[in-house]
């Protein structure tokens, strides 16, 4: 690997845009087909926020087009219920049918996009939304993962909340990737806190990223959650590994899938119609 890929493929990890990454490791005939499914279009993302609050979805989409190839089009959408911000495994799992609602909500009146992001960070709802969409779905923190894997045998999360500890130990085990995580540390800051105090948050995070590569063994860190976005690109000459943006990885990712896999090869699956009561009309009507 040349010196300058493997700068480009830091500066992507960091946050760099989506377009960079391919830059730097697709060669020029592999990059003829010029848009999601060979069509020759920029992509269309959906960026759904399964918690309710507005600011977060602001922050997401901000990051989002940041990562996003030129001329992407980002469409956002946020639960319409719910908590505001996800941080037990009660309100984890309100957030899933919430996510899932607001994807049928988007459905009933616009499916044309290439991928959409799940943008949270370890929140449930992914596999339920494969079901309902004809676009691939992109979990934050498998796309996270699949990264991190790449790079090295072991890696470190770092999220702000000591409550996400344990639900993403459970959430990388469900996966099977147990024996790849060195470790999973917090912050001792919300998502809300990180977001209001972004200096303290980036001495916590410069600091607990460089344990987790001397003191766990960490190859490279994902730094987890929608309130961290954008914030590896701040510290990473600070950390003397990788640091992986959740968001960045995540659109790169969408956007891989749009242009390699397509429409067509997601949400086919015959599924049965299922009868139900007080769910909104669109998503009662989505799984009928």
């Amino acid at each position: 690997m040349t010196p300058q890929t493997h700068n480009a493929r830091r500066r992507f990890l960091s946050g760099a845009s989506a377009a960079a990454l391919s830059a730097a490791l697709l060669p020029v005939a592999a990059r003829a087909d010029d848009g999601p499914g060979g069509r020759g279009a920029v992509p269309r993302l959906l960026v759904l926020n399964p918690n309710s609050s507005e600011d977060f979805t602001r922050l997401i989409a901000r990051e989002v087009r940041r990562a996003a190839s030129p001329g992407a089009e980002v469409v956002e959408a946020t639960s319409a219920f719910g908590p505001r911000y996800i941080g037990t495994r009660a309100t984890a799992a309100i957030a899933g049918h919430a996510a899932v609602d607001a994807l049928a909500r988007v459905l009933a009146t616009d499916a044309s996009f290439d991928a959409a992001i799940l943008a949270g960070f370890g929140a449930q709802g992914a596999a339920a939304m494969r079901e309902l969409a004809p676009f691939p779905i992109v979990d934050m923190l498998e796309a996270s993962a699949s990264a991190a894997m790449v790079l090295g045998k072991r890696f470190s999360v770092l999220t702000g909340g000591e409550r996400w500890v344990p639900m993403l130990e459970e959430r990388f085990s469900d996966l099977g990737l147990a024996s790849r995580v060195a470790s999973v540390r917090a912050i001792p800051l919300t998502g809300a806190e990180i977001v209001k105090d972004q200096e303290r948050a980036f001495n916590l995070l410069a600091e607990l990223s460089e344990t987790c590569a001397r003191e766990d063994g960490a190859d490279c860190v994902i730094l987890g959650g929608a309130a961290v976005a954008g914030i590896p690109r701040q510290i990473a000459h600070r950390v003397s590994v990788p640091l992986i943006d959740n968001v960045a990885v995540s659109v790169a990712t969408a956007e891989m899938l749009a242009r390699t896999v397509g429409r067509a090869k997601a949400g086919s699956a015959a599924r049965p119609s299922v009868d139900s009561a007080g769910l909104s009309g669109e998503l009662a009507a989505a799984i009928k």
